[in-house]
């Protein structure tokens, strides 16, 4: 080991430090090609909406909260009756209450059949055929 009166400052060689500021400089510069510009919109996450009476169960899946035995009841119930309203959801499907509603809620459109011009698919009551009006 060398005197004190001999060593560096700080430990390291002036060519160590030279190696580092270059390494140093050549980072900060790569973050500033890096980084977004005020020119550049925001990139704005897309959102699924589904339809319940329609979205298969692989993509109901998707949605928060929703895991394979709720979505599981949702098809049966949807296929008792169509959904009216997001609002039947908690009435109809066992373990969707208004928690899990509310976190839906942005996520599900139900398209009415009034819409489309045709009444006569939407049955009037729960269990209800089109065809027993």
């Amino acid at each position: 080991m060398l005197p004190i009166s001999q060593r560096y400052p700080w430990g390291w060689t002036p060519e160590a430090r030279a190696v580092l500021v270059v390494v140093a400089m050549a980072g900060s510069i790569c973050l500033l090609c890096m980084a977004p510009t005020v020119d550049q919109p925001a990139k704005i996450p897309t959102q699924l909406i589904v339809d319940p009476n329609t979205a298969r169960a692989e993509v109901l899946v998707a949605l928060p909260k929703l895991g394979p035995a709720l979505v599981s009841r949702i098809v049966a119930a949807r296929e008792k009756a169509p959904f009216r309203s997001v609002d039947e959801l908690k009435g109809r499907v066992r373990g969707i209450g208004p928690a899990t509603l509310e976190s839906l809620r942005p996520h599900l459109r139900i398209e009415t059949a009034e819409a489309e011009g045709d009444l006569s698919s939407i049955p009037t009551a729960v269990g209800e055929s089109p065809n027993e009006r």
